[in-house]
């Protein structure tokens, strides 16, 4: 992709493109705000330009809530991979990134925290902003008619709670 240049914006200077007729809203951009794909000035930057056409998407392979350490690699990747945090390489000496191992709340309380946005405008960008990309009618916000598939979350996006077609599946202990 060309880089962002003043003169010449390229893709990424689309984020904050103003819709030039109804037929013709801006677009919707995704993010990986999980401190490895995007630095946190860039995930704010195409976060503030659009917030409300911005979705949040995990890049969270199957090391995620694995020990740090080294694992063997698989069809996908047949390379032994190391996890450290929130980072997942090609364990050898390259740093090539295999992925990330944050989870969407994870990178919900990132956004939070990058940008200064709460909880509500954060958690938008998985749910509203996802569910108008995709035209849902039935599911994307808390109203009469719609699917009751929900997360609780705390001031801070810490996952509370989650229900499965009005019925609570999980709590935290």
């Amino acid at each position: 992709m060309a880089p962002l240049h003043h003169r010449n914006p390229g893709l990424a200077g689309l984020v904050a493109a103003p819709a030039t007729a109804p037929s013709t809203p801006a677009p919707y951009h995704c993010i990986i705000p999980d401190g490895q794909h995007l630095h946190p000035a860039v995930a704010t930057l195409l976060f503030r330009a659009n917030p409300s056409r911005c979705i949040l998407v995990s890049d969270s392979v199957e090391l995620a809530g694995q020990p740090d350490g080294v694992y063997p690699g698989h069809a996908q990747i047949p390379h032994a991979q190391r996890k450290a945090g929130a980072r997942a390489t090609i364990d050898d000496g390259s740093d090539t990134l295999v992925g990330g191992c944050a989870s969407l709340a994870e990178c919900v309380q990132n956004l939070m925290r990058w940008t200064g946005c709460g909880v509500a405008q954060a958690v938008k960008c998985v749910t509203e902003n996802v569910a108008d990309l995709m035209g849902l009618q039935d599911r994307g916000r808390l109203e009469e008619g719609r699917r009751a598939d929900f997360v609780v979350l705390s001031d801070e996006g810490e996952v509370l709670q989650t229900w499965v077609a009005g019925v609570k599946v999980w709590e935290k202990r």
